[in-house]
């Protein structure tokens, strides 16, 4: 327990001292993403650009069996800058991403229901501008996540998580004041 408090205070400490020095320069609102799974978003920047609200959106249908299953994610993370340079953002990003994928039930045939899992999110991410206002972002961290099956059941797990080359973020920021 003791290690816990210790890892939250350092955690704390590192947020208060990055929002104290992050110094920003681009637009307040980007649109873009942070996770593949809901690609529709956008980043809104406030508390003098050391603060966001992240906002992604993901939906789809797939045909199986002559049945079109939906599917759906919500993605919704608060980046807190850590340290800002002149072309490198580094922060913390808690977060919380909610799935729900329509899939065929146990017995009897033809039913529908629906496996959804909502994953708790803390990531380190780096968003790099590779013009003024156009960034690519990429992240690290630690996610728990509890699924409920179709048909029953749920499980819940803890790991690690990563972006690679394939699905990193960006954001072009094209709104509000500098």
């Amino acid at each position: 327990m003791k290690r816990w408090i210790v890892f939250v205070t350092l955690a704390l400490t590192l947020v208060i001292v990055g929002v104290a020095t992050a110094q920003p320069s681009h637009p307040s609102i980007g649109l873009g993403f942070h996770r593949v799974e809901a690609p529709l978003g956008v980043r809104w920047w406030f508390s003098g650009q050391k603060v966001a609200v992240d906002f992604g959106l993901g939906f789809g249908s797939d045909e199986v069996a002559d049945e079109d299953l939906s599917h759906f994610a919500i993605d919704v993370g608060v980046p807190i800058m850590l340290k800002s340079w002149d072309r490198v953002h580094f922060m913390v990003r808690p977060g919380i991403l909610y799935t729900s994928q329509e899939e065929f039930a146990p017995p009897p045939a033809g039913n529908t229901d629906n496996t959804t899992a909502l994953s708790v999110i803390g990531e380190l991410e780096a968003e790099v501008f590779l013009a003024e206002n156009v960034s690519f972002s990429a992240a690290h961290g630690l996610a728990i996540t509890n699924t409920d099956f179709a048909g029953g059941g749920s499980s819940t797990t803890m790991g690690t998580l990563g972006s690679n080359f394939t699905n990193i973020g960006f954001h072009v920021y094209l709104f509000g004041g500098h």
